[in-house]
């Protein structure tokens, strides 16, 4: 045998392997994917600044939402409760105390370094949501392909950017709301249950409404998990009011009342509220009094039909991710009021959607869906008033047009699942239909 044979099972030469490496690296890393991590580090670096300008640097001016969330954090460090003061009279804290002792960290820093730190942590929530989105749609055709995954991904912010953007100018929180929300899908379906409770628990502790996901794990018979969930909830709670030792109590009253009950005395018929309840409100033309009350029959009834719709179509497909997209929906749609920054959570349905084109292609079906989806694209983003004009958004807001591009997703996401073949699955689920393409 020839010495310089080579002995395959011998591992290479290090400079071999290296070089070998990066040729490997240099194969993988395409022109787009450099230029696009570039554009978006300018984007973060840039943006940031812009968006930290929103704030101010007076910690007792209110110029957007964080400065409401970083004066409330404020009192907390002061030993008050969040309810006590605000920063005025239509400014008020409106959340559980746990978002206020979250950013406690940020509240030790000047105003300007906080929210400059607070932008990035939404659209670090932004991208986080994409990617795990576009992972859990990619679940239905057992592939990982990042090419795939980024074009689903990207495309799922293009249909919610308008909102993502609200968020960034407004200083809200729903981006992480919204990243919380869907890391709870991709936490159950990683078989990390626990963590997944605690995301989905997360959520709910910082706004309400998340908690109608539940819906989707009763239709499913998860009651364990349900159950787990509804505990901690309570708990998380209850550990976020303690700090208040003989005022908790009061503190609590303060929020129920101020936040559930709209003691705070919110106009919900204002055409910004694009919510079930504010367009409502809006075609029957309620008075000031009748305006302000969270429920009615007839919102209620609504309610209770869509969310029955979307637990039979949760238990339809037991083993579908897809199937609880439409609970997404319903997070800003059942909230008594949701200003367009809520709409931002539709990230995960229009993922789900996205990817049904993909895997139905010339179909009716995949027609219909990429005609709802460009409905929904065109009333969320080109309403804007930087696109339209002021007159033409307050108009579409006054028609509740974004509320309707919002049911346009919830009932495409209903339809996908009982007219298509092809879901995002459970790993779980012994409900295993064959794939159709």
């Amino acid at each position: 045998m020839c010495l310089f044979d080579e002995d395959p099972n011998r591992s290479p030469h290090p400079a071999t392997a290296m070089a070998r490496s990066e040729k490997t690296i240099r194969a993988r890393t395409s022109p787009l994917a450099l230029f696009g991590a570039v554009a978006l580090l300018c984007f973060l670096i840039a943006g940031g600044f812009y968006f930290a300008g929103r704030s101010g640097t007076d910690l007792h001016r209110y110029k957007n939402d964080f400065n409401v969330y970083y004066f409330a954090a404020h009192e907390v460090i002061e030993g008050r409760d969040p309810y006590l003061n605000s920063l005025g009279d239509w400014t008020p804290y409106l959340y559980l105390p746990l978002l206020a002792e979250l950013i406690i960290p940020l509240a030790l820093m000047p105003l300007q370094a906080a929210a400059y730190s607070w932008f990035l942590i939404g659209a670090a929530s932004l991208l986080t949501a994409a990617w795990m989105s576009a992972t859990l749609a990619l679940k239905n055709e057992n592939e990982s392909s990042g090419s795939k995954r980024f074009i689903i991904g990207a495309l799922a912010v293009a249909i919610v950017i308008r909102f993502a953007l609200d968020n960034f100018d407004y200083g809200q929180v729903n981006t992480l709301v919204a990243a919380l929300c869907v890391s709870h899908v991709f936490l159950y379906e990683k078989n990390r249950k626990l963590t997944a409770a605690v995301a989905l628990v997360l959520a709910a502790s910082i706004k309400l409404t998340p908690l109608i996901l539940l819906a989707g794990h009763l239709a499913k018979r998860r009651l364990r998990f349900v159950a787990i969930s509804v505990a901690l909830f309570i708990t998380i709670t209850a550990f976020t009011f303690a700090p208040f030792g003989s005022g908790a109590s009061g503190a609590f009253q303060t929020f129920f009342h101020r936040t559930v009950n709209n003691e705070q005395g919110f106009d919900l018929a204002y055409s910004g509220n694009q919510s079930l309840r504010g367009t409502v409100a809006r075609l029957r033309g309620d008075n000031e009094e009748s305006a302000r009350v969270p429920s009615d029959p007839v919102t209620l009834a609504i309610a209770l039909m869509m969310l029955t719709a979307s637990a039979l179509t949760a238990m339809r497909k037991q083993g579908s991710w897809g199937s609880i997209a439409s609970l997404f929906c319903c997070i800003p749609i059942l909230s008594p009021l949701a200003w367009k920054g809520h709409f931002v959570v539709l990230i995960f349905p229009a993922a789900v959607l996205i990817s049904k084109i993909a895997s139905t292609l010339r179909t009716k079906l995949s027609y219909g869906l990429i005609a709802s989806l460009l409905t929904a694209f065109v009333l969320f983003n080109l309403t804007s008033p930087r696109v339209a004009g002021l007159a033409t958004s307050e108009w579409v807001d006054r028609h509740s047009l974004i509320f309707v591009g919002a049911m346009v997703i919830y009932l495409a996401t209903i339809c996908s699942v009982w007219m298509g073949p092809g879901t995002i699955r459970d790993p779980q689920s012994n409900d295993n239909p064959p794939r159709v393409c």
